[in-house]
């Protein structure tokens, strides 16, 4: 095989001849012990100089894909061959990127779940700078002097009801990441966990990797379905109380003391993630589920994820007192979050720019959540379904139609508009509804556009109508 190569300013011969010869051996298209052409032969039929080719020959070696055999030549050595590119078939959706949905003049709800208009960028930067003027530069700085931690304790207790400490807080980049360590030290001792069905998918996804037996449980209009729960043997069992993903769900508080009593009799730890706890509509914002909790059953996740912005990512976990594990010696691997971020956040926190900034988002959120209610209720016909929770960013949306999951989310595509499907949700398939089911997240979607959003779903979905 003769490479075709070409004069170019950015690509030097030489690695045209090693890339194209490095190629034909990974797809198996020069088979092993196949014997390559001299240096001299295929320099004269490229019409390059003798040391072009040597340089790309010397490199394939070097790397092992060919083999040099004294006075005999070069020969493709045995190498394992890469597994063919996995083709997406012709039906399936094709994700499409944020940047072709604006491109259109359409929306991603799915994509951009936060407000970003109305971020305080202007106070943001002014803590950025006041965090510059006191740059640490090693490693542990914020050891023995966290401000993050300081003011995350303060506000957990006084809007959430919890008791934390800093030797309990636990600080890392993001909610999952936090879960996954987690589960890293949980699993030492326990070895099965009860989750939501439907539910977040990654908590499934982390304690699958490090081999807990991963037990669902039927989410119902309260919540967790709690006879369920009781009846299943489990070690631990993840919990979203305050807004349950993807339905909603409050769940009441006769409901958590059941768990919690069952939980304390059963040694069952029970992971609570305050989801989107922030945004209660119409109602008062609920305490946290730890914050009744007086046997130290209640491990607490959260995150500035949807109350403040998803790429910040922090999060953070609040162990019980008489914490059974030994992870303290594992902390080392949750300091992710570099000092600047924390350093700012705290600052930004410590001024009150984080509390006003919530204070505002409540009020515009909420006022979203009552548009879409408002313009889906006046949707012609009976064709979506929809329960109007009080909290939350997302509406989970039952269609009547024969169109499937994939075909609705396609035709909303086409339509500009980026929306989830729930059928990710399920752990298990027989227990997916026999509707499609489509997460509308509204917390990005501007209020003078979220009617036109709405009835363009409609109409993509039922242009008969």
């Amino acid at each position: 095989m003769i490479p075709v190569i070409e004069a170019s300013k950015t690509r030097p011969l030489y690695e045209q001849i090693y890339q194209f010869y490095k190629e034909a051996i990974l797809n198996n298209q020069l088979k092993r012990n196949r014997r390559l052409p001299s240096h001299r032969v295929l320099a004269k039929e490229l019409g390059v100089g003798n040391n072009t080719v040597i340089r790309a020959y010397e490199q394939l070696v070097l790397e092992g894909y060919v083999r040099n055999e004294e006075r005999r030549g070069l020969f493709v050595a045995e190498i394992e061959r890469r597994l063919p590119v996995k083709k997406t078939p012709a039906n399936s959706v094709v994700p499409r990127t944020i940047a072709v949905a604006r491109k259109q003049k359409g929306f991603a709800p799915s994509l951009h779940m936060v407000d970003e208009d109305n971020f305080p960028i202007k106070q943001w930067r002014k803590c950025i700078n006041r965090a510059l003027d006191s740059m640490s530069f090693q490693y542990e700085e914020h050891e023995g002097n966290d401000g993050l931690k300081e003011q995350l304790i303060k506000y957990l207790f006084e809007h959430r009801g919890v008791r934390a400490s800093p030797e309990r807080l636990i600080i890392g980049s993001g909610a999952t990441s936090l879960l996954f360590w987690l589960a890293f030290i949980l699993k030492e001792k326990y070895s099965r966990i009860a989750v939501e069905e439907p539910g977040y998918t990654r908590v499934t996804a982390v304690f699958s990797e490090l081999n807990f037996d991963v037990k669902s449980v039927s989410v119902e209009q309260d919540g967790l379905n709690v006879n369920q729960l009781v009846n299943t043997k489990t070690d631990l069992v993840y919990l979203t109380p305050s807004h349950q993903y993807p339905t909603g769900a409050i769940m009441p508080v006769n409901n958590r003391i059941q768990i919690l009593n069952w939980a304390a009799r059963n040694s069952v730890y029970i992971l609570e993630d305050d989801f989107d706890c922030e945004f209660r509509h119409k109602t008062n914002v609920m305490p946290a589920l730890q914050a009744l909790d007086q046997r130290d059953r209640v491990i607490y996740i959260g995150s500035f994820s949807n109350s403040l912005m998803p790429s910040l990512r922090v999060g953070y976990l609040v162990l019980p007192e008489g914490f059974d594990m030994p992870y303290q010696p594992f902390t080392f691997l949750t300091n992710t979050v570099p000092y600047l971020i924390r350093r700012t956040l705290a600052l930004f926190m410590e001024e009150g720019f984080w509390e006003r900034h919530l204070k505002k988002m409540k009020i515009l959120y909420q006022k979203k959540h009552t548009l879409c209610i408002e313009a889906l209720s006046r949707l012609p016909g009976k064709f979506i379904d929809f329960r109007p929770t009080p909290s939350g960013l997302n509406i989970l949306l039952s269609i009547r139609s024969l169109l499937t999951e994939t075909e609705l989310i396609q035709r909303a595509l086409d339509g500009g508009i980026v929306v989830a499907g729930a059928r990710q949700c399920y752990q298990n398939k027989n227990s997916r509804k026999a509707r499609a089911e489509v997460l509308f997240e509204f917390g990005s979607i501007p209020e003078d556009k979220i009617e036109t959003i709405i009835r363009r779903l409609f109409d993509a979905w039922f242009p008969e109508r």
